[in-house]
């Protein structure tokens, strides 16, 4: 496999499909096996139930990662020419056939990850962006903060919005500015 994933947790988008393409941020897990952790309630976990595939888009647009956490994409947003649903920001992509673990919570599931077969678009040289990252954090903190309703994820917006502000360009900032729309009540009820 051309793509590879470092021990630790690499993120991505990951898509699935029913009839309908879907596309969400997650993290895929290596701590010597690949896996991922899904929520039970999500169309994400209801696809790789019934079709057992899931595809790791590597993406470098932190506006994608916002979006898809919180809407859907347009079917414009996927490749017509792959077998597996691909993004077509993707500039590399792994398809994975999916196992469901036996040890999972009431809210989430553990799904192992077997590689089926890698694509790589194109190599871009992508320098680290402290508010690519802080967008990301504020992006999986605002998930965990719907699902799990802990008050304790959304006081770390402001942090991660004093790094994007600091680090960051348009693409980061029209980002920020989206997952704050999304978040709109919760987070001005805390202010």
């Amino acid at each position: 496999m051309d793509v590879q994933f470092p021990e630790g947790i690499s993120e991505v988008i990951a898509t699935t499909c029913n009839g309908r393409p879907n596309a969400a941020p997650m993290g895929v897990i290596n701590r010597g096996s690949l896996h991922i952790v899904i929520y039970k309630d999500s169309h994400t976990f209801m696809n790789v139930k019934k079709n057992r595939q899931l595809v790791a888009n590597f993406v470098a647009d932190p506006l994608l990662y916002v979006k898809t956490a919180f809407e859907d994409l347009n079917i414009d947003s996927f490749s017509p020419d792959e077998r597996a649903p691909v993004l077509k920001a993707a500039y590399a992509w792994t398809e994975f056939r999916c196992s469901i673990l036996e040890k999972t919570s009431q809210k989430s599931a553990i799904v192992e990850l077997q590689p089926v077969r890698s694509v790589v678009r194109r190599r871009p040289i992508i320098p680290v962006s402290r508010a690519f990252c802080a967008v990301l954090e504020a992006t999986i903190d605002a998930t965990r903060y719907q699902t799990l309703e802990d008050p304790a994820y959304l006081g770390r917006m402001a942090h991660c919005e004093s790094v994007v502000k600091k680090c960051g360009g348009t693409r980061e900032f029209e980002a920020f500015e989206l997952l704050k729309k999304y978040l709109g009540h919760e987070l001005t009820s805390r202010q």
